[in-house]
């Protein structure tokens, strides 16, 4: 009757520390609830529940005291529970967020890397009347850049594409 009585009194995850002290036959009982795995200090700062008195004393008003103490003292620890899981995801989700901005950068400096050297062999390849090469090498620097910038492409990618016809009109 003693554990099931107790067991009620308990949430999910929650135990208790019981210190039973006799002195001259009175007992001095403490129960102190605690929850595993909990990180928040202010766990430490819970006050037990101390009861003293004749053990039928203690038979007969027990469960009485200590049920809405301590059920109070497990939704807390419960909450502080639930405070950290809630912590650690967002934690989790704020490190996921940041690898994916790194990554992101990361390619971004990459393509921008790429592109300039593209357009930097285009221009080359213009210069040397290497048209078709050089056609290549700016749809290739398209397919990588921003909007604003392909349009800017498409506008040099047309007038390569002239200047390759005229070349190819005169060779005739």
């Amino acid at each position: 009757m003693f554990f099931n009585k107790l067991s009620q009194c308990l949430t999910h995850e929650t135990s208790v520390i019981l210190t039973v002290h006799s002195q001259d036959g009175i007992l001095s009982v403490s129960v102190l609830p605690k929850s595993k795995g909990l990180k928040d200090e202010a766990k430490n700062h819970l006050q037990p529940i101390v009861l003293t008195g004749s053990a039928q004393e203690l038979d007969d008003e027990f469960f009485d005291a200590i049920t809405q103490p301590l059920q109070k003292a497990s939704k807390m620890l419960a909450g502080m529970k639930q405070f950290e899981t809630s912590l650690a995801l967002v934690e989790a989700e704020r490190k996921e967020a940041q690898e994916q901005r790194k990554s992101a950068d990361k390619q971004a400096q990459v393509n921008n890397t790429k592109y300039d050297k593209l357009i930097a062999r285009a221009g080359e390849q213009e210069d040397s009347e290497k048209y078709e090469e050089a056609l290549k090498s700016l749809r290739e620097a398209r397919g990588i850049a921003d909007e604003a910038t392909a349009a800017k492409l498409d506008e040099r990618i047309n007038s390569l594409k002239g200047k390759l016809l005229q070349s190819s009109l005169f060779s005739s």
